[in-house]
């Protein structure tokens, strides 16, 4: 399978939440995701665009390939979200972004974008028995 990529620029907010969620359905039927696959990526997305919070909209894209999907998810306000994603580890037990995205995808990082402070956080899920 080529190399392809979808960009989705999109409103923040539960609103738009259902197109993000058909674009994150058709990434999954491309590569024959499952569903609990399907589930963990579109949690990873949908807690991401929940922490964008008050901006107005935000890009997605997502390079397909056969071993899987890398996303990327910006630029969003830094704030809390670089300290909550680059900190110390949280403590046991206590449920936070980052011990989601551990979770839920295969890896993550955050790349600053300007000197404003706005992020891309990267997201990958790989496709077990690729």
């Amino acid at each position: 399978m080529p190399h392809d990529t979808i960009e989705l620029t999109t409103p923040v907010g539960r609103d738009w939440d259902p197109v993000v969620r058909l674009v994150l359905g058709g990434i999954a039927d491309r590569l024959n995701l499952g569903f609990e696959e399907l589930d963990d990526l579109q949690l990873a997305v949908e807690r991401l665009l929940l922490e964008a919070g008050s901006q107005e909209s935000v890009t997605l894209a997502f390079d397909i390939s056969e071993n899987g999907v890398r996303t990327r998810i910006g630029p969003l306000r830094a704030g809390a979200l670089a300290e909550a994603l680059q900190g110390p580890p949280p403590p046991p037990g206590e449920l936070t972004l980052r011990r989601i995205l551990e979770t839920v995808v295969d890896s993550f990082g955050v790349e600053q974008v300007a000197d404003d402070g706005q992020l891309i956080v990267r997201l990958e899920k790989v496709v077990r028995g690729a």
